[in-house]
């Protein structure tokens, strides 16, 4: 009975294992069966569950060889490896439809690959080389300009079709591959690049906000923020391979960056949540251990990067981070039984973003699948993260504004109270010292006011004679040559003589129309401004110019041109005054013995033109904006009298005329000239 009891067991012990070596049979069997990949043209399909893959370490074989080896095994998913220096072989069947097109995009969710080469048999039946990229090879020649490498892939037959995949990295190897149309492609490429540049553009926008508010605030735990931020960005910004894409970066160059990035952001996440947590109060020793450990941790994983063992560094780096994440969790678990509110806060604003990077750490130390989830799980994390953070650290702040205007608010009726007596005394006194202060602002408003009406009397009094002292020279003058002309020749005929009193008569004349002229200047810039126009013929204006020239010697003014519209809506007695202004100054600037002009002609679309010109020296160009200002003198007018009210006034009817007036200033013939420019047919007001 025994010996049967023993059979009996030995009978099931080789039975069990007889069953374990055929349903392990029956799994290799499985597994090594690799499926074909069916491609259609209408939807983005994933390459999981159709990958074989085979470990070349060192990165010695062919592909001739590696298609004839018998280790392939196949992937029951995506392809995750972690950190590994050997170079990855993937095998993927393929077969399209009759209908489907020629054409497709294999395409490869990491973007710091370093090499990605796509081998296809030739007619021929060897295996040739026909995509490679990857940011070893460099962005510019790659096949398609892509965040991550894109592969162009040529399906001529119709019929199944093996693909060889050779991948390396320094990074974490794992990666999706999917095949589409190059149009399903670029549409997924444009959603991709639309939701990449929202999410980053809301990261820019929160760190300027928390730069401006420490700017303002000068508040430590913003200036952290902002430095918290702008790392996991960076870290986004470089994993998705956008950086590289923009800026055209060099895979060392990035890789460093990212690591680098990656490295600085430990010690600065420990110590951001350290203050979020406030343990440097309640715990003080565990969290300068903490700090300081961690610290160390960041450093020893940026010189291993730096001495070219990105992997080790890296795989130092977030197994670190994962240990970090554990410990603040615990710890703020740990607080929740004398929590202020920071613990609970904590748990809920950070558990989100590590949630999201433990995921993303895990699918990059293989132990996680490459999904769509997996991949955008940091950046979605890390967008809620910082939304409730940025909600959280405004909600602080206005919590302490409230509770600091509560404590003022206290603070303010307690020294009320202690003081009431005080301030009564004080206000009295006041009250009888704004009375003082306001009688002496009364007097002192008084004063300034009557030294302000002091001033402009004495200022427009000052204006009035320079404006008669400017006027009067050539009336005087011919009154004073025309009175010694009569004294030397007591004896002429008495023609010549009442042709000389006459002249008398009409400078004393002017004199006193200028008067009530000038009397009117400061009115010419009011609304009241004395601007009379009526409608002229031809003759009355020639008739003005003829009088204008008699008052000069004979000779001195020469009228030419005479070409006059029938009808002129004008003020006869301000164009006198524009007139006569321009030939004093012409006078004024011309040597005697030369000879001023006066001329009117017809102008283009109804308008007349009256112009004076005068043999002298160029205006030079600095003073020409200047001339029609008021008061102004310009450097060659410095040794004549005037108070520059001239071509003011000159300017001033030209506009109440609807008119302009400009200078000529020719070099070439020497000749100065001013042209008052005014229209014709229509009445005008000031």
């Amino acid at each position: 009975m025994r010996f049967f009891s023993s059979l009996l067991r030995c009978s099931r012990s080789l039975l069990g294992v007889l069953l374990a070596v055929l349903l392990q049979t029956v799994i290799s069997t499985s597994l090594c069966a690799q499926p074909t990949l069916m491609l259609e043209a209408s939807r983005s399909m994933s390459a999981s569950g159709h990958l074989a893959l085979l470990r070349d370490p060192g990165g010695q074989l062919d592909a001739e060889a590696v298609a004839t080896a018998a280790s392939w095994e196949v992937l029951p998913g995506s392809l995750k490896l972690g950190f590994t220096d050997d170079a990855i072989w993937l095998r993927l069947n393929v077969q399209r439809g009759a209908a489907e097109p020629v054409r497709w995009l294999l395409t490869l969710s990491n973007a710091l690959l370093d090499d990605v080469r796509l081998y296809q048999r030739d007619p021929s039946g060897h295996w040739q080389l026909r995509q490679h990229s990857g940011e070893g090879l460099g962005r510019q020649h790659w096949p398609v300009d892509a965040r991550s490498p894109v592969l162009l892939l040529e399906l001529p037959s119709d019929v199944p079709e093996s693909l060889l995949l050779r991948v390396q990295t320094r990074n974490a190897l794992t990666t999706r591959l999917e095949i589409a149309t190059p149009e399903l492609h670029g549409a997924k490429s444009q959603r991709e690049s639309y939701y990449y540049g929202l999410g980053l553009g809301f990261g820019l926008l929160l760190i300027l906000f928390h730069a401006l508010f420490w700017l303002k605030t000068r508040e430590r735990v913003n200036a952290w923020y902002v430095a918290y931020v702008g790392l996991a960005l960076q870290s986004e910004w470089l994993t998705s391979g956008l950086a590289q894409q923009m800026l055209d970066l060099p895979g060392w160059l990035s890789d460093h960056w990212l690591a680098l990035v990656l490295c600085t952001a430990l010690p600065v996440g420990v110590f951001y949540s350290d203050m979020q947590l406030g343990l440097a109060q309640r715990m003080p020793r565990f969290s300068r251990c903490l700090i300081t450990a961690f610290t160390a941790i960041g450093v020893v994983a940026a010189m291993l990067v730096l001495a070219g063992n990105n992997g080790a560094g890296m795989l130092l780096m977030q197994l670190s981070a994962l240990v970090a994440m554990v410990l603040m969790i615990g710890t703020a678990l740990c607080l929740l039984s004398r929590d202020d509110g920071r613990a609970r806060a904590f748990l809920l604003v950070f558990g989100i973003y590590y949630a999201g990077v433990i995921i993303a750490f895990l699918r990059n130390l293989g132990w996680l699948p490459n999904t769509a989830i997996t991949q955008n799980a940091t950046a979605l994390g890390t967008l809620v993260h910082m939304v409730v953070m940025s909600v959280r650290l405004s909600d602080g702040y206005d919590r302490m504004r409230r509770e600091k205007e509560v404590v003022q608010q206290r603070l303010v009726e307690l020294v009320g109270q202690q003081n009431e007596l005080l301030e009564q005394e004080v206000l009295r006194r006041t009250i009888a010292l704004r009375q003082e202060i306001a009688q002496r602002e009364y007097l002192e408003v008084e004063l300034r006011s009557a030294l302000e009406t002091e001033r402009r009397t004495r200022q427009s009094q000052l204006d009035f004679i320079a404006m008669i002292s400017h006027e009067f020279r050539t009336p005087l003058a011919i009154i004073n040559t025309t009175a010694q002309q009569i004294a030397r020749n007591l004896d002429a005929a008495r023609e010549k003589t009442l042709t000389r009193c006459t002249n008398l008569r009409n400078a004393a004349k002017r004199m006193v129309d200028l008067v009530d002229e000038y009397l009117s200047t400061d009115r010419m810039n009011t609304e009241h401004a004395p601007f009379q126009p009526l409608e002229c013929s031809g003759p009355d204006l020639c008739k003005l110019l003829e009088e204008l020239v008699t008052d000069w010697p004979e000779g001195r003014v020469k009228l030419h041109g005479m070409r006059v519209p029938e009808r002129i809506w004008c003020d006869l007695e301000l164009l006198r005054v524009a007139l006569r202004n321009l030939l004093v100054n012409a006078d004024r600037h011309t040597q005697a013995g030369l000879q001023l002009v006066l001329e009117m002609s017809s102008h283009r679309e109804g308008f007349f033109a009256l112009s004076v010109s005068n043999p002298g020296v160029k205006i030079p160009s600095d003073e020409v904006p200047h001339l029609f200002e008021k008061y102004f003198r310009g450097r060659q007018a410095q040794q004549s009298p005037g108070a520059g009210l001239g071509l003011y006034l000159v300017r001033r009817i030209a506009e109440l005329h609807g008119g302009e007036v400009y200078l000529e200033n020719h070099q070439n013939t020497k000749l100065v000239r001013f042209i008052i420019r005014i229209p014709t047919s229509t009445p005008l007001q000031a």
